[in-house]
């Protein structure tokens, strides 16, 4: 069906069918920033926290050991979304272990959490000239440890917020990881609100 133009009758308006775009904004939508949020992880496999396991701990709140994830067979090239429930919503979150291909405006806008390891040449490269604490002064700073094992020197001297996950109670794994998520929520609240 085609309908005629109030303006000039003898010209049909087009069709326009369910499946197509209307292009309401004047702006493409290619162009306009992301605003999922980044959280950054360790490259090391030695970490707690890696491109094999990231997604089970951090969607499913459930710890498994990075040699579980590769065993799996799940691929991990690139960066890494995990979906979120908060309430009604579903947020995206974009996991990257290299943030050496981060944008400036990434770093700015978006870069609301980094899993510290330890050594401080994790941040060689980085902006605030690679100073762990001006980053944590700009990203909210998480280190993940066995509650048994002695914390690392530097994470215990610069403001990070610790998860300890207990070998021999991992039903509280739960409970421990979704503080991660109320203090990053707070963090994101007052200092991405755009996010």
């Amino acid at each position: 069906i085609q309908f005629k133009s109030a303006a000039n009758p003898s010209i049909p308006k087009p069709i326009i069918s369910a499946n197509d775009k209307l292009n309401t904004s004047t702006t493409d939508s290619s162009k306009r920033p992301s605003r999922t949020p980044i959280i950054i992880i360790p490259a090391a496999l030695t970490s707690l926290i890696t491109r094999y396991n990231c997604k089970e701990l951090l969607e499913d709140l459930k710890y498994l050991s990075t040699e579980e994830g590769k065993a799996s067979g799940t691929k991990r090239d690139g960066d890494i979304l995990i979906q979120r429930k908060k309430g009604n919503l579903t947020v995206l979150y974009r996991i990257t272990d290299d943030p050496l291909r981060l944008t400036s405006q990434d770093w700015e806008e978006r870069v609301v959490a980094v899993f510290a390891q330890g050594p401080a040449w994790q941040f060689k490269g980085w902006p605030w000239s690679g100073n762990p604490v001006e980053v944590f002064q700009k990203i909210k700073a998480y280190h993940i440890k066995w509650a048994q094992l002695k914390t690392d020197a530097n994470i215990a001297k610069w403001c990070v917020h610790l998860i300890e996950l207990d070998q021999n109670k991992r039903h509280l794994d739960c409970a421990r990881i979704r503080t991660f998520w109320d203090s990053l929520d707070q963090f994101i609240a007052k200092n991405r609100p755009t996010l």
